[in-house]
């Protein structure tokens, strides 16, 4: 895990002047080979005690995805999804295998697979 202390937080806030103590990045960055030979990488940023969100890196394209609601394994949503998608994002990690999704409708429980069958590459 790599650990980086921003110390001009106050400055990226906007906050001239103020005395802001430094903020506590982790992330850490996985590799994922999916069902059909696609590729995703996906960094997981925390920022102090904030909750965890995730940037999938995913056919040249940069998504940011919060942490969500999940009974089991790990969940991130976007309401923003690549071009021609008609709704936001949703990658689930659960037991070592991997789902990213789009969001189909008007409603954030019924989705289209995007990718799947996505596991971590060793290197």
């Amino acid at each position: 895990m790599k650990r980086v202390i921003l110390t001009a937080a106050g400055l990226l806030l906007g906050v001239a002047g103020a005395a802001t103590p430094p903020v506590q990045v982790n992330y850490r960055v996985y590799q994922y080979a999916c069902t059909g030979g696609q590729k995703v990488s996906v960094y997981y940023v925390q920022f102090g005690d904030q909750p965890m969100f995730a940037v999938l890196d995913w056919k040249g394209q940069k998504y940011g995805l919060a942490q969500a609601i999940s009974a089991s394994g790990a969940r991130y949503a976007s309401l923003n999804g690549p071009a021609g998608a008609r709704g936001g994002l949703q990658w689930w990690e659960h037991q070592g295998t991997a789902e990213l999704s789009t969001f189909t409708g008007n409603s954030t429980t019924t989705t289209k697979s995007l990718l799947t069958g996505c596991k971590t590459v060793r290197r």
